[in-house]
């Protein structure tokens, strides 16, 4: 029998991927077209970029990815394979890019870095015999790693320079309940992680990731203690509050909001849906959410429209499919806010990740400025000045 597919079979085949793939593409903007269609409208073309992370833990260096692979653990989706503090080198290029485009007022193109405050504290934790969470400073965390040591200088001087906005995206971006009890129950895989300096279980979810997920409503009242104890961090760090808060994995309660209120937050950003607990990981409440929206207590919310996440799906064209979400936004007159996770510049443990973050934005900008250049780079906190008055 003939092993080579025949002509009619190839063509069903490719026809049948053209078809998929089409399917796909309208699913896409029809999704795009309800995200952009309901709440406030700007008549300014406003650019935004959000970007999660800063601060937060994930590999210490490539030694320790290479540990991981050694040992076997489940690589295949995970940021671990990417991930890590920003170094030294990473900001000086991030920074450097962003300074080279100006906008029609000539503002030069800015990030909201969502911070992280707090890693956790690896000697006292083992010190309690894994029963007892401690944390410390993401500064001290920086002094440890290698080539960090002028990372936090290098984010007060893009903060100076109208480059780099820091908000509040938690203490720590850990289930740490979670995450302990894994440890206790001797997983070794776990501890493999926990002793080269990592919260990886060697699976690739984000059950640890969830700050604000909980397997029991008690937890939020421990939740509400991480926030104020978070939020008065970025005070004594930056010297301002924060305005907006963004949840890890955009994962949290609604019981949590009027705390939010009451800590000087006034908007909270997300995508489409709020990912509210139920009590068991990857099964929540969907809430939905649009551009402006106002709770019954008074946070605004603001929606991520637009995604440059070229970490993730390598094959995938990002800058065409960014360009295209850009368009809508401005077409349903909506400021265009660019979700691009930290991971996406990170470069020290693995160079062509950084590089094919740092083309891809820098593509993406370019080509928005000869597209849209009466475009105007503003900060979140500057999106949410703008709200107010309209």
């Amino acid at each position: 029998m003939n092993s080579v597919p025949s002509e009619r079979l190839v063509g069903s085949i490719v026809f049948v991927s053209i078809i998929t793939n089409y399917i796909k593409r309208q699913k896409a903007a029809l999704g795009a077209h309800r995200t952009n269609s309901k709440g406030k409208k700007l008549k300014a073309k406003y650019l935004i970029i959000e970007s999660d992370d800063w601060g937060a833990i994930r590999t210490p260096s490539k030694k320790a990815l290479e540990a991981f692979d050694k040992r076997g653990l489940d690589l295949g989706n995970s940021v671990y394979k990417n991930d890590s503090l920003a170094s030294n080198e990473d900001l000086d290029l991030l920074f450097n890019l962003l300074q080279s485009f100006k906008d029609s007022k000539g503002n030069p193109l800015k990030i909201t870095a969502n911070v992280i405050m707090a890693n956790p504290d690896f000697e006292k934790i083992k010190a309690s015999n894994y029963l007892t969470y401690h944390y410390e400073d993401f500064r001290e965390t920086l002094l440890r790693y290698p080539a960090h040591e002028n990372a936090f200088e290098k984010w007060q001087q893009a903060i100076s320079e109208g480059l780099f906005m820091p908000q509040f995206h938690g203490r720590e971006h850990l289930q740490f309940n979670r995450w302990l009890k894994v440890l206790q129950s001797g997983n070794e895989d776990a501890l493999f992680c926990f002793n080269l300096g990592a919260t990886y279980s060697g699976k690739a979810d984000y059950s640890f990731m969830e700050a604000f997920d909980w397997d029991h409503s008690a937890d939020i009242e421990q939740q509400q203690v991480v926030i104020t104890e978070g939020l008065s961090m970025f005070e004594k760090v930056f010297g301002f509050s924060s305005q907006s808060f963004i949840a890890p994995c955009y994962n949290w309660d609604p019981k949590l909001e009027p705390l939010l209120l009451s800590k000087s937050i006034k908007l909270v950003q997300g995508t489409r849906y709020q990912f509210a607990p139920t009590g068991k990981f990857e099964n929540y409440q969907l809430i939905p959410h649009y551009f402006g929206e106002m709770s019954k207590g008074g946070l605004t919310y603001n929606v991520r429209n637009c995604f440059l996440e070229s970490s993730q799906y390598v094959n995938k064209d990002w800058v065409d499919s960014c360009l295209a979400q850009i368009k809508l936004a401005f077409m349903w007159q909506k400021p265009a806010v660019i979700c691009s996770h930290r991971i996406n510049y990170i470069g020290c443990i693995n160079e062509k990740n950084r590089e094919r973050g740092l083309q891809d934005l820098k593509k993406l900008m370019q080509t928005v400025l000869k597209k849209w250049p009466d475009v105007q780079f503003i900060s979140t906190n500057q999106l949410l000045d703008i709200i107010e008055l309209n």
